[in-house]
Protein backbone atom coordinates (compact mmCIF):
# COMPACT_ATOMS: atom_id res chain seq x y z
CA UNK A 1 0.00 0.00 0.00
CA UNK A 2 1.28 3.01 -0.91
CA UNK A 3 1.89 5.91 1.20
CA UNK A 4 -1.04 8.09 0.26
CA UNK A 5 -4.03 9.43 2.43
CA UNK A 6 -7.45 8.52 0.73
CA UNK A 7 -10.22 10.46 2.60
CA UNK A 8 -13.05 7.10 1.77
CA UNK A 9 -9.93 4.29 2.53
CA UNK A 10 -9.05 6.44 6.26
CA UNK A 11 -12.86 6.61 6.96
CA UNK A 12 -13.37 2.80 6.35
CA UNK A 13 -10.42 1.81 8.44
CA UNK A 14 -11.40 4.11 11.44
CA UNK A 15 -14.61 2.56 11.44
CA UNK A 16 -13.06 -0.80 11.33
CA UNK A 17 -10.07 0.75 14.11
CA UNK A 18 -13.12 1.83 16.10
CA UNK A 19 -15.20 -1.97 16.23
CA UNK A 20 -11.53 -3.26 17.50
CA UNK A 21 -11.54 -0.43 20.30
CA UNK A 22 -14.82 -1.36 21.54
CA UNK A 23 -14.43 -5.32 21.38
CA UNK A 24 -10.60 -4.82 22.79
CA UNK A 25 -11.08 -1.89 25.46
CA UNK A 26 -14.97 -1.22 25.79
CA UNK A 27 -15.12 -2.60 29.43
CA UNK A 28 -11.94 -1.04 30.44
CA UNK A 29 -13.70 2.22 28.91
CA UNK A 30 -16.87 1.28 31.17
CA UNK A 31 -14.37 0.60 34.43
CA UNK A 32 -12.23 3.46 34.49
CA UNK A 33 -15.52 6.02 34.20
CA UNK A 34 -16.70 4.21 36.89
CA UNK A 35 -13.31 4.41 39.34
CA UNK A 36 -14.56 7.41 41.26
CA UNK A 37 -18.07 5.64 42.22
CA UNK A 38 -15.66 3.04 44.07
CA UNK A 39 -14.43 5.99 46.25
CA UNK A 40 -18.16 7.38 46.27
CA UNK A 41 -19.39 3.53 48.20
CA UNK A 42 -16.29 3.69 50.33
CA UNK A 43 -17.56 7.40 51.44
CA UNK A 44 -20.49 6.15 52.32
CA UNK A 45 -19.58 2.92 54.37
CA UNK A 46 -17.49 4.75 56.27
CA UNK A 47 -18.89 8.34 56.60
CA UNK A 48 -16.21 10.17 54.74
CA UNK A 49 -16.59 12.54 51.74
CA UNK A 50 -14.53 13.25 49.02
CA UNK A 51 -13.87 16.95 47.99
CA UNK A 52 -14.27 17.86 44.25
CA UNK A 53 -10.94 19.00 43.86
CA UNK A 54 -8.82 15.58 45.01
CA UNK A 55 -11.67 13.76 42.56
CA UNK A 56 -10.76 16.13 39.64
CA UNK A 57 -7.28 14.81 40.73
CA UNK A 58 -8.74 11.54 40.62
CA UNK A 59 -9.94 11.84 37.33
CA UNK A 60 -7.13 13.15 35.59
CA UNK A 61 -5.26 10.14 36.89
CA UNK A 62 -8.03 7.59 35.42
CA UNK A 63 -7.34 9.27 32.47
CA UNK A 64 -3.62 8.94 32.26
CA UNK A 65 -3.66 5.44 33.32
CA UNK A 66 -6.01 4.74 30.57
CA UNK A 67 -3.69 5.86 27.92
CA UNK A 68 -0.93 4.39 29.19
CA UNK A 69 -3.10 0.44 28.57
CA UNK A 70 -5.04 1.47 25.56
CA UNK A 71 -2.23 1.43 22.34
CA UNK A 72 -0.88 -2.37 23.72
CA UNK A 73 -4.80 -3.27 24.27
CA UNK A 74 -6.16 -2.18 20.92
CA UNK A 75 -2.79 -2.12 18.59
CA UNK A 76 -0.92 -4.66 21.21
CA UNK A 77 -0.24 -7.13 17.81
CA UNK A 78 0.92 -4.42 15.84
CA UNK A 79 4.67 -5.30 15.87
CA UNK A 80 4.38 -9.00 16.34
CA UNK A 81 5.48 -11.25 13.89
CA UNK A 82 2.47 -13.70 13.40
CA UNK A 83 -0.33 -12.02 15.32
CA UNK A 84 0.40 -8.31 13.36
CA UNK A 85 0.31 -9.32 9.63
CA UNK A 86 -3.66 -9.01 9.91
CA UNK A 87 -2.38 -5.29 10.40
CA UNK A 88 -0.39 -4.80 8.49
CA UNK A 89 -2.31 -6.54 5.48
CA UNK A 90 -5.15 -3.83 6.18
CA UNK A 91 -6.15 -1.68 2.61
CA UNK A 92 -4.84 1.22 4.25
CA UNK A 93 -1.15 3.07 4.15
CA UNK A 94 0.75 3.30 6.57
CA UNK A 95 0.07 7.21 7.33
CA UNK A 96 -3.64 6.18 7.99
CA UNK A 97 -2.92 3.73 10.11
CA UNK A 98 -0.57 6.06 12.25
CA UNK A 99 -3.80 8.85 12.23
CA UNK A 100 -6.56 6.24 13.31
CA UNK A 101 -4.10 4.88 16.25
CA UNK A 102 -3.32 8.56 16.72
CA UNK A 103 -7.07 9.32 16.95
CA UNK A 104 -8.49 6.42 18.91
CA UNK A 105 -5.27 6.90 21.90
CA UNK A 106 -4.24 10.36 21.82
CA UNK A 107 -8.13 12.01 21.16
CA UNK A 108 -10.85 9.59 21.95
CA UNK A 109 -9.84 7.69 25.05
CA UNK A 110 -8.87 10.80 27.16
CA UNK A 111 -12.09 12.55 26.10
CA UNK A 112 -14.64 9.26 26.81
CA UNK A 113 -12.40 8.82 30.18
CA UNK A 114 -12.59 11.78 31.62
CA UNK A 115 -15.50 13.18 30.38
CA UNK A 116 -17.39 10.31 31.50
CA UNK A 117 -15.95 9.91 34.98
CA UNK A 118 -16.69 13.46 35.44
CA UNK A 119 -20.84 12.75 34.10
CA UNK A 120 -20.55 9.45 36.54
CA UNK A 121 -19.28 11.54 39.35
CA UNK A 122 -21.87 14.42 39.02
CA UNK A 123 -24.69 11.96 38.90
CA UNK A 124 -23.33 10.38 42.31
CA UNK A 125 -22.91 13.95 43.95
CA UNK A 126 -26.84 14.66 43.55
CA UNK A 127 -27.01 12.36 46.03
CA UNK A 128 -28.37 14.08 49.29
CA UNK A 129 -27.01 11.36 51.98
CA UNK A 130 -23.12 12.38 51.25
CA UNK A 131 -20.03 10.72 50.01
CA UNK A 132 -19.31 13.50 47.29
CA UNK A 133 -19.42 16.91 48.60
CA UNK A 134 -20.36 19.00 46.08
CA UNK A 135 -19.99 18.54 42.29
CA UNK A 136 -16.75 19.02 40.44
CA UNK A 137 -16.68 22.33 38.42
CA UNK A 138 -14.13 21.92 35.33
CA UNK A 139 -12.80 25.44 34.70
CA UNK A 140 -10.98 26.40 31.49
CA UNK A 141 -7.62 27.66 31.37
CA UNK A 142 -8.57 31.00 30.87
CA UNK A 143 -10.61 31.48 33.97
CA UNK A 144 -7.74 29.50 36.22
CA UNK A 145 -5.56 32.15 34.84
CA UNK A 146 -7.83 35.10 35.67
CA UNK A 147 -8.30 33.37 39.40
CA UNK A 148 -4.40 33.22 40.12
CA UNK A 149 -4.41 36.94 38.48
CA UNK A 150 -6.82 37.96 41.04
CA UNK A 151 -5.39 36.51 43.81
CA UNK A 152 -1.38 35.64 44.05
CA UNK A 153 -0.62 36.50 40.97
CA UNK A 154 0.80 39.70 40.94
CA UNK A 155 4.60 41.08 41.71
CA UNK A 156 4.59 44.81 42.24
CA UNK A 157 7.47 46.56 39.59
CA UNK A 158 7.66 49.86 40.51
CA UNK A 159 4.42 51.37 39.20
CA UNK A 160 3.83 48.77 37.29
CA UNK A 161 2.55 45.12 38.45
CA UNK A 162 3.34 41.92 36.84
CA UNK A 163 0.59 39.68 36.60
CA UNK A 164 0.47 35.32 36.45
CA UNK A 165 -1.20 35.95 32.75
CA UNK A 166 2.15 37.84 31.46
CA UNK A 167 4.36 35.93 32.53
CA UNK A 168 2.63 32.52 31.27
CA UNK A 169 0.09 33.81 28.86
CA UNK A 170 -3.14 31.61 28.57
CA UNK A 171 -1.60 30.63 24.94
CA UNK A 172 0.98 29.32 26.43
CA UNK A 173 -0.64 27.39 28.76
CA UNK A 174 -3.15 26.04 26.70
CA UNK A 175 -0.78 25.13 24.17
CA UNK A 176 1.53 23.72 27.03
CA UNK A 177 -1.52 21.21 28.18
CA UNK A 178 -2.67 20.25 24.97
CA UNK A 179 1.37 18.73 24.21
CA UNK A 180 1.85 17.35 27.45
CA UNK A 181 -1.39 14.77 26.78
CA UNK A 182 0.13 14.12 23.25
CA UNK A 183 3.10 13.56 24.50
CA UNK A 184 1.97 11.02 27.09
CA UNK A 185 -0.02 9.41 24.50
CA UNK A 186 2.45 9.17 21.96
CA UNK A 187 5.38 7.91 24.35
CA UNK A 188 2.95 4.69 24.62
CA UNK A 189 2.31 4.17 21.03
CA UNK A 190 6.00 4.38 20.40
CA UNK A 191 6.30 1.61 23.01
CA UNK A 192 3.80 -0.48 21.83
CA UNK A 193 5.64 -0.60 18.54
CA UNK A 194 8.84 -1.16 20.01
CA UNK A 195 8.53 -3.74 22.74
CA UNK A 196 6.71 -7.32 21.69
CA UNK A 197 5.60 -8.01 26.13
CA UNK A 198 4.35 -6.37 28.94
CA UNK A 199 4.49 -3.19 26.60
CA UNK A 200 3.12 -0.49 28.79
CA UNK A 201 4.82 -1.60 31.71
CA UNK A 202 8.03 -1.47 29.71
CA UNK A 203 7.40 1.90 28.30
CA UNK A 204 6.49 3.63 31.66
CA UNK A 205 10.22 1.80 33.32
CA UNK A 206 11.56 3.81 30.32
CA UNK A 207 10.12 6.88 30.75
CA UNK A 208 11.05 6.88 34.10
CA UNK A 209 14.79 5.53 33.66
CA UNK A 210 14.99 8.40 30.90
CA UNK A 211 13.33 11.07 32.91
CA UNK A 212 15.60 10.45 35.93
CA UNK A 213 18.74 10.53 33.56
CA UNK A 214 18.05 13.53 32.10
CA UNK A 215 16.81 15.41 35.71
CA UNK A 216 20.34 13.59 36.71
CA UNK A 217 22.36 15.30 33.47
CA UNK A 218 20.50 18.93 33.88
CA UNK A 219 21.65 19.43 37.36
CA UNK A 220 25.09 18.31 37.45
CA UNK A 221 24.68 21.34 34.47
CA UNK A 222 23.52 23.57 36.19
CA UNK A 223 25.32 22.89 39.09
CA UNK A 224 28.66 22.91 37.75
CA UNK A 225 28.06 25.76 35.32
CA UNK A 226 29.53 29.29 36.37
CA UNK A 227 26.92 30.86 34.74
CA UNK A 228 24.12 29.64 36.66
CA UNK A 229 25.91 30.16 40.06
CA UNK A 230 26.52 33.58 38.64
CA UNK A 231 22.98 34.44 38.31
CA UNK A 232 22.15 32.42 41.47
CA UNK A 233 24.51 35.00 43.42
CA UNK A 234 22.99 37.72 42.04
CA UNK A 235 19.06 36.58 42.38
CA UNK A 236 18.61 39.33 44.86
CA UNK A 237 20.06 42.26 42.44
CA UNK A 238 17.24 41.31 39.98
CA UNK A 239 13.99 43.40 39.48
CA UNK A 240 10.99 41.16 39.58
CA UNK A 241 10.72 42.58 35.65
CA UNK A 242 13.86 40.69 35.24
CA UNK A 243 12.99 37.34 37.19
CA UNK A 244 9.66 37.63 34.60
CA UNK A 245 11.42 37.80 31.93
CA UNK A 246 13.87 34.98 33.01
CA UNK A 247 10.52 32.75 33.86
CA UNK A 248 8.87 33.65 30.34
CA UNK A 249 12.25 32.72 28.59
CA UNK A 250 12.25 29.23 30.79
CA UNK A 251 8.84 28.53 29.74
CA UNK A 252 9.13 29.62 26.07
CA UNK A 253 11.73 27.67 25.51
CA UNK A 254 10.48 24.78 27.90
CA UNK A 255 7.15 24.41 25.27
CA UNK A 256 9.76 24.14 22.22
CA UNK A 257 11.66 21.46 23.65
CA UNK A 258 8.06 19.34 24.33
CA UNK A 259 7.27 20.15 20.86
CA UNK A 260 9.92 18.87 19.07
CA UNK A 261 10.14 15.73 21.42
CA UNK A 262 6.37 14.85 20.87
CA UNK A 263 6.72 15.59 17.24
CA UNK A 264 10.06 13.04 17.08
CA UNK A 265 7.93 10.61 19.14
CA UNK A 266 5.07 10.54 16.49
CA UNK A 267 7.59 10.52 13.67
CA UNK A 268 9.53 7.50 14.79
CA UNK A 269 6.17 5.67 15.72
CA UNK A 270 4.89 6.31 11.95
CA UNK A 271 8.28 4.95 10.84
CA UNK A 272 8.35 1.94 13.44
CA UNK A 273 4.72 0.88 11.56
CA UNK A 274 5.72 2.07 8.03
CA UNK A 275 9.31 0.03 8.02
CA UNK A 276 7.74 -3.24 10.38
CA UNK A 277 8.62 -6.20 9.44
CA UNK A 278 6.59 -9.38 9.82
Amino acid sequence: MNNTFSLNRFKNLLLKDGKMYIRNFGTSLIVWCCLNAIFWIFNLLFGSETMPPVRFGMLCTWTALAMMMVPSKVYGNANLSREGVGFAMMPASSLEKFVSMFVYCAIVTPLIVFFGGYLVDAFLSIFPFGGFEGRIRIYTIGEIVRMIDDTSGVAQTGKASVLFSDIFPVGVIRTAFYTGIISWSAIFMLGNMLFKKHKAGKTFACYLGISYLISTVLGLVAVSSERVKLWLERFDEFSDAQIANTLVNCMTWSLVISIIITVLLLFFTYRKIKTQKY
